[in-house]
């Protein structure tokens, strides 16, 4: 019964701290434009994405050769993979323009993505590519070209907001008036 309680205490204790920690929310063009937040804000701001992305290249090779009457089919392949998590701390390294930022994930030289509030109505900065083929984008990272995941084009950057207000109250209790 006494490890019951002592459960009970540290869930609540728990879902406590749960409660006080900054919600995820996403970033939008109209969070920037309302708190005119400037490139070297937007620098230091911890960023996340908000899906998996998985970026991959390779070459795969293919050939055929007949003998004792069987036909054998070689492939052979080499396929390397960027796995991008839910949830990776990213930051913004450059701002491109008014709706365009890149976005690194690791140091290197390029290696970046490029996110943006274009063609989207609901102005979520999302992952933008070179172009899109069948759902899956082209794009540059580091010194190569890859192609993400079918999903991708809905990948956002988040961001925790915390509010912190303050205010001071002066309160008096009046005791009324007499003849």
């Amino acid at each position: 019964m006494k490890s019951m309680t002592n459960y009970v205490w540290l869930l609540l204790l728990f879902l406590t701290f749960q409660a006080c920690a900054p919600a995820r929310v996403p970033f939008t063009q109209q969070l920037r434009e309302k708190y005119e937040l400037k490139p070297e804000e937007l620098k230091s701001i911890q960023f996340y994405t908000s899906n998996d992305l998985i970026l991959r290249r390779g070459e795969n090779k293919s050939s055929k050769e007949t003998e004792g009457g069987e036909l054998t089919l070689l492939k052979d392949g080499k396929i390397e993979e960027v796995i991008i998590k839910a949830g990776t701390p990213c930051l913004i390294e450059e701002v491109v323009d008014g709706n365009r930022v890149k976005v690194s994930f690791e140091d290197g030289v390029n290696k970046y993505l490029v996110f943006g509030s274009i063609n989207n109505r609901d102005g979520y900065y999302t992952l933008l590519a070179i172009e899109w083929i069948s759902g899956k984008g082209k794009m540059n990272y580091g010194d190569q070209t890859y192609m993400s995941n079918s999903g991708s084009k809905d990948l956002f950057l988040t961001l925790r907001v915390k509010s912190l207000q303050k205010f001071k109250t002066n309160q008096k209790v009046v005791k009324g008036k007499k003849i």
